[in-house]
């Protein structure tokens, strides 16, 4: 009786929220309370594909939800947010049939990676996928090793679950004592213009020995082909790869796997890696190669995720960034752009969900921006006068120092033909974009 008053009480919130154009845990929450368990009910008869880790996990989920689509496997998703135990609870029962309970369903579902424990308690999936470990809310995560933790009590709960890992990330490489099936990605090479003395010291050393890896590239941060200088932890065989890198801007890459030429909608190398998990996802689940790739050439850009939209006659796009890793990248993203000069906005709050530290904004690399094309910068969001200090203390030229939303809308509506990249912490994407949207300048919340 409790599960049925669950699922009914459930339903009618997530209706009622849905009119209010409300977010999607509260309905959970309730589910929740009146029946601790029902999320074991409401996910039997489904297919659950999980995926977790620091950056990327948004635009991997909605990539693969949209390669199933394509393929008619009857699948949901939860790739607008809502990645705790609520959250997922509501997605579950959003798409729960009370007067048919044994229509199979596939659910590809975002999770957190300290709830991921949480939700395999109740499922076990039949995939868990993991895209990177970064320094990420220190306030909430800690540093990488807590995250690593986190993600290894989720999988032990889980034994018979495949496991699709980034070959390239030294921490998951080091999943020891895990004896699940593994699938590795990663590239087979790389023209890296990094080195070992830029890297983030809290990954760079062997976790077995201590002693520092040595590299042969680098992707980003302290990603790529590498082996203990010591012992003999390396990285593993990979079993999908990028082959090469054919063309890589600010708006599309192009790259190949195996013998497939494959166009992506957006730049950076950080795409590339959301778009080799997605492939080595749907390989493993058996999808053939002409739909995996035909779907990530039609792929659309998440909300907030590199999302390009008008304010009058000048392009916006904008980008979600939320720690160093990913913070650098989307600056060597934007970088990409050698051809016209730009406006670089930076929103940063310091809610929960941004994490309420926010002292990763001095390990970001921002003096970079020195050698961009620059017009002018400007701030915004809660702490936008610790981003302008930051920017200062880089020694960047023409700031502008926004307190309210109202204000940077003014700033840009003033602007003709011209091109503006906006970085944003997750709640100034969301709080912009509502904003934006109030305005008519964007078709939807989410």
């Amino acid at each position: 009786m409790k599960k049925i008053l669950s699922i009914i009480i459930t339903k009618i919130a997530i209706m009622v929220l849905k009119l209010k154009k409300k977010g999607s845990s509260f309905p959970g929450k309730i589910a929740l309370k009146i029946c601790p368990d029902i999320l074991k009910h409401v996910s039997k008869n489904v297919n659950t594909i999980l995926i977790t880790g620091t950056n990327g996990k948004t635009t991997t989920t909605a990539l693969t939800n949209h390669i199933f689509n394509n393929s008619f496997i009857n699948c949901f998703s939860n790739y607008t947010g809502a990645n705790m135990l609520p959250g997922i609870t509501t997605t579950y029962i959003k798409n729960y049939n009370l007067f048919n309970k044994k229509v199979s369903k596939t659910a590809i579902i975002e999770v957190d990676e300290a709830s991921l424990k949480y939700i395999c308690k109740f499922i076990e999936p039949k995939i868990i996928a993991v895209t990177n470990i970064f320094r990420d809310q220190l306030d909430r995560y800690g540093e990488v090793y807590t995250t690593l933790n986190h993600i290894k009590e989720g999988i032990k709960l889980c034994s018979n679950s495949k496991l699709i890992l980034n070959g390239d990330e030294p921490l998951l490489c080091s999943l020891e004592k895990i004896y699940n099936s593994k699938y590795y990605f990663g590239f087979e090479n790389y023209k890296s213009n990094s080195n070992q003395e830029n890297l983030n010291v809290e990954a760079t050393n062997c976790k077995f020995c201590g002693s520092p890896y040595e590299y042969n590239f680098i992707t980003y941060n302290h990603l790529g082909n590498f082996k203990c200088s010591r012992c003999d932890f390396k990285r593993e065989e990979l079993d999908f790869s990028v082959a090469d890198i054919l063309e890589n801007n600010i708006n599309e890459s192009i790259i190949k796997i195996k013998n497939n030429v494959i166009t992506i909608n957006q730049g950076g190398i950080h795409n590339i890696y959301n778009v080799l998990c997605a492939y080595a996802i749907s390989s493993v689940c058996n999808i053939p190669d002409y739909i995996i790739i035909d779907s990530i050439k039609t792929f659309s850009n998440v909300f907030g995720r590199q999302e390009n939209f008008k304010i009058k006659n000048n392009d916006i796009t904008m980008f979600l960034v939320k720690n160093p890793a990913g913070f650098n990248e989307t600056l060597n993203t934007i970088n990409l752009n050698k051809q016209n000069e730009f406006y670089l906005g930076f929103l940063l709050n310091d809610n929960f969900a941004d994490g309420q530290d926010i002292s990763w904004i001095y390990d970001v690399n921002i003096e970079m921006i020195n050698d961009f094309k620059l017009k002018e910068v400007f701030t915004g969001g809660t702490r936008t006068h610790d981003m302008g200090l930051r920017l200062n203390l880089g020694e960047v030229k023409n700031i502008n120092i926004f307190e309210k939303y109202e204000e940077i809308l003014d700033y840009l509506e003033n602007k003709e033909n011209e091109t503006v990249y906006i970085l944003c912490s997750y709640t100034c994407m969301l709080e912009f974009r509502r904003f934006l949207y109030s305005k008519k300048y964007i078709d939807s919340i989410w």
